[in-house]
């Protein structure tokens, strides 16, 4: 796989090519990021919209149509969260084009599409459709619900919302639900407008063909704008103040624990390969002190892990507990923290934390899909880190560090999701 090739194409847009022919299907990705702030729940509803029509495929039928003619081609579309920006995805795949039956270029028509889609949306008197609109705000609350409905998820969105609450991080990546049913579409228009015009923008085509085709339609649709990127920072806190508690009760057999702690990092590269490696021999796989004292060992959770947000500085631990063992599940994961910070491992964890990080970054050039992930993510890096580049950045990562970075972290709020002992039919 040749080294990834990165290019400005137009004030605040990059496109990151990736040349390789160990898959049989190419993936051009959109990576679009503004400051987690304004009208969150009209830009959190584009990517989906976009992904419906466009002016030259205005429903589901001709659309459809144009995919089955780039050989089953598949849409997506996300909303994430990194640091505090928000994040709208719009991606294809498709047959590469080393398998086109009559030698055009996949690639190439995929990136007309995708581009038509942002571009040049479906339009009503000159603004989106409202039957659209409620169709998408329908599926968006859903969405919402549906994350509810997971009580690892909505544990830890509960934590980062206490946490965080007088910081950007702690917003819903959709915004609320009262903001998406007050959505018009004229709200969406202004903030398709504020997208094409503002975020900051990384576009990935993983491919067995060069990008110049695609960069020169890159460069006509995003050269013929006035763009001015929109400054995205996050606030880094180094050190938690007074403690933070949270506690919910709801009809569920099961309880979720989730501690958020501030790591000391001053921005993302802090610290950073020795934190991630800590967090790791901390919570990350069964080898990790979590997993082999508090659940095995202890047997006080059904599961237990810890997850760094290295683009916040926060760590996150969670754990599914019965709510009685509320005070001994938070004091065993505090005691292994405390031992992490006095030292109190081995090199056999060492090593086994950074071959498990290694083999899970090098999994990731098994798929174009994680790929483009891989890279999308580093939109605000101004580079396009290899994964040979983490992996070798994981392997020089010394022993001695990893108490020092365990010592950066300080412990900030606790939330607890508590079980009633039955749980709803719902």
């Amino acid at each position: 796989m040749a080294a990834p090739l990165l290019k400005t194409v137009a004030d605040g847009v990059q496109l990151c090519a990736v040349q390789t022919e160990q898959f049989k299907t190419c993936k051009l990705s959109l990576s679009m990021a503004l400051p987690l702030s304004g009208d969150i729940a009209a830009r959190a509803i584009l990517p989906y919209l976009m992904r419906r029509a466009c002016r030259k495929y205005p429903d589901f039928t001709s659309l459809n149509g144009r995919l089955d003619t780039l050989y089953g081609a598949v849409l997506g579309a996300s909303v994430t969260k990194k640091g505090e920006a928000q994040m709208l995805h719009l991606s294809l795949s498709a047959v590469d084009d080393r398998f086109s039956l009559n030698g055009e270029s996949v690639a190439e028509e995929a990136a007309e599409l995708l581009l038509d889609l942002l571009f040049d949306p479906k339009l009503r008197d000159g603004t989106f459709c409202p039957e659209d609109v409620e169709t998408e705000k329908r599926l968006l609350l859903e969405r919402m619900r549906s994350e509810d409905d997971d009580k690892r998820v909505y544990a830890r969105r509960r934590c980062e919302e206490v946490m965080c609450a007088d910081e950007a991080f702690g917003r819903n990546r959709y915004g609320t639900a009262e903001q998406i049913e007050s959505l018009t579409p004229q709200r969406i228009f202004a903030a398709w407008r504020e997208v094409l015009e503002t975020a900051t923008i990384r576009a990935v085509l993983v491919s067995s063909g060069t990008a110049d085709a695609v960069e020169k339609k890159l460069s006509a649709r995003f050269g013929g704008i006035v763009r001015k990127p929109a400054p995205i920072h996050t606030q880094f806190i180094e050190k938690a103040g007074a403690l933070k508690t949270e506690r919910e009760t709801q009809p569920l057999q099961q309880g979720t624990l989730v501690l958020g702690f501030r790591c000391g990092m001053q921005d993302k590269r802090d610290m950073d390969p020795a934190m991630t490696v800590m967090c790791d021999m901390f919570g990350g796989g069964t080898y990790s002190k979590l997993f082999t004292v508090v659940r095995e060992q202890m047997s006080l959770c059904y599961y237990c892990g810890a997850r760094l947000n290295r683009d916040k500085g926060v760590l996150f631990v969670a754990a599914g507990i019965e709510t009685q063992n509320e005070e001994k599940a938070r004091e065993a994961i505090l005691a292994q923290l405390r031992d992490m910070q006095a030292g109190r491992f081995d090199r056999e964890l060492f090593e086994t934390s950074r071959r498990s990080l290694c083999d899970t970054i090098r999994s990731y050039t098994d798929s174009p899909d994680v790929l483009c992930s891989w890279y999308g993510i580093q939109i605000f890096d101004g580079a396009a880190k290899s994964t040979a580049v983490r992996i070798e950045e994981i392997q020089n990562t010394k022993f001695e560090d990893i108490q020092r970075a365990a010592q950066c972290i300080t412990l900030d709020t606790v939330f607890m999701l508590a079980g009633m002992g039955e749980e709803s039919d719902d």
